[in-house]
């Protein structure tokens, strides 16, 4: 595997990862916020609770003195359960009995005493409890102030919600390093593995199979790569065979053979730059898997058209029928255009150019929803290098409409590259909003005497 191959197969993996961990960050930090919401509603009905447990306790603890004025059992007693309880900072006794209307009894930490006798209410949580017997109706002989620390109440929360923050933390991190070591298994092995087997291929060694026991979209494309490697393996031995049985004197035939060879090698390399190609440009396994599924089926239709023929022009039509994706949802229509060959030594760029074409249709054009593309040429004209220069325009209609401006993909560039350099021809793509309008223009040099 070459450097750039590695570094496209980590990119791809780190991407994937990346949106991973960012949201597994994102949910850790939205379950947090519904924790410390949680902890802190809870530790307020915990304090609700408690203060109302312990009023009752008081109130029981402090009736029977009350009611003989026993002021000092009632300290003694309130001051009890001021000390076993810690978060309790004062307890105060208001009597409202005739014999000792406006007697006090407080108790408790001296500092929060004078803070609440001296009218602070913002540091404390006060739970008011009444005194009461019923004679037979309800007599309110006092009432209990049971004082919590507000500071308190908030560094016990605090210390809750770090532990959970914590927990949560370590939890998410187990999943977060679990899930990207599951995306290297599933995503980072295969490409390794599809990558150096492709680099077998692009070198000229067809007698490495090309193998991946997997079930998802790359093992399909293994499958997919290794039915191509068998029939061009087929087709070198059968050439090989027919050159051992030619006259090995004959110049022309070992023109041929190396000709056909430097194709095979040719469109072997090429294979190999379109997967490292798609892999730069995939969102995912599917994506990765359809495209690179759609240009090997356009290369094993042209290099079969090819072989049929034996190496000689073939019929551009014919091609561009062949190469439909079973998924197209429109029609194809040709409108009587004029025979045209393409030569051998261009037919993989036309084919290629067509493949790109019918793509985008069935993802973003008319095929995408039942419409019509419409594939029109003129006779080609011969230019004065005896070139034959042929005029194509497509057209679609019945797609949905393009509502804002189109960016050109990988696609795109594949075309250009393709109609300028090995078409030697010109295009003018235009996405107008009722459809596509691309103008392309190819040039085909014949060898031999060939007629387009």
């Amino acid at each position: 595997m070459t450097s750039d191959e590695r570094r496209v197969k980590s990119s791809l993996v780190i991407n994937l990862s990346a949106v991973i961990v960012i949201w597994v960050m994102l949910s850790m930090t939205g379950a947090l916020l519904f924790l410390v919401w949680i902890v802190q509603n809870a530790a307020e009905e915990q304090v609700e609770l408690q203060g109302a447990v312990i009023g009752s306790v008081a109130t029981a603890a402090v009736i029977d003195p009350l009611l003989v004025n026993d002021f000092p059992t009632i300290q003694s007693r309130l001051q009890s359960l001021v000390d076993t309880l810690p978060d309790v900072v004062f307890c105060q006794l208001d009597s409202s009995m005739p014999t000792s209307v406006g007697a006090e009894v407080s108790v408790g930490e001296r500092d929060a005493l004078a803070r609440w006798i001296g009218g602070e209410v913002e540091g404390f949580v006060v739970f008011l409890a009444p005194v009461e017997i019923y004679d037979p109706g309800p007599i309110q002989l006092a009432e209990i102030a049971v004082g919590f620390s507000r500071e308190r109440i908030d560094a016990s929360t605090r210390d809750q919600i770090t532990w959970v923050s914590i927990g949560l933390g370590l939890s998410f991190l187990f999943v977060s390093v679990s899930l990207v070591y599951v995306l290297q298994r599933v995503i980072g092995r295969p490409l390794s593995v599809l990558g150096q087997q492709a680099s077998e291929l692009a070198s000229g060694n067809l007698d490495a199979p090309i193998r991946l026991d997997s079930q998802t979209e790359f093992g399909h494309l293994a499958q997919t790569l290794e039915g191509m490697r068998i029939r061009v393996a087929e087709q070198i031995q059968s050439l090989q065979s027919l050159s051992e049985e030619l006259t090995r004197s004959s110049d022309s035939q070992r023109i041929l053979f190396r000709e056909l060879d430097h194709r095979v090698r040719n469109n072997l390399a090429g294979l190999a730059s379109l997967i490292s190609l798609s892999q730069q440009n995939s969102t995912g396994i599917d994506d990765f898997a359809e495209s690179i599924r759609g240009r090997v089926h356009a290369m094993s239709v042209v290099h079969s058209m090819l072989s049929q023929e034996h190496w000689d022009p073939i019929d551009l039509a014919s091609m561009i029928s062949l190469l439909i994706p079973p998924g197209a949802k429109g029609t194809l229509e040709m409108e009587q255009n004029p025979n045209v060959l393409v030569p051998s030594q261009q037919a993989t760029a036309c084919g290629m150019v067509f493949q790109e074409l019918m793509a985008n249709s069935l993802k973003y054009g008319a095929w995408s929803n039942g419409g019509v593309v419409h594939v029109i040429w003129s006779p080609p004209e011969v230019e004065d290098d005896g070139a034959k220069r042929l005029a194509i325009h497509w057209r679609e209609t019945g797609g949905p409409m393009i509502e804002k401006e189109v960016t050109p993909g990988t696609g795109t560039g594949l075309i250009e590259g393709f109609v300028t350099h090995e078409l030697r021809g010109s295009l003018e793509l235009r996405y107008e909003t009722d459809g596509v309008r691309h103008d392309l223009v190819f040039r085909f040099k014949m060898d031999r005497g060939q007629q387009a």
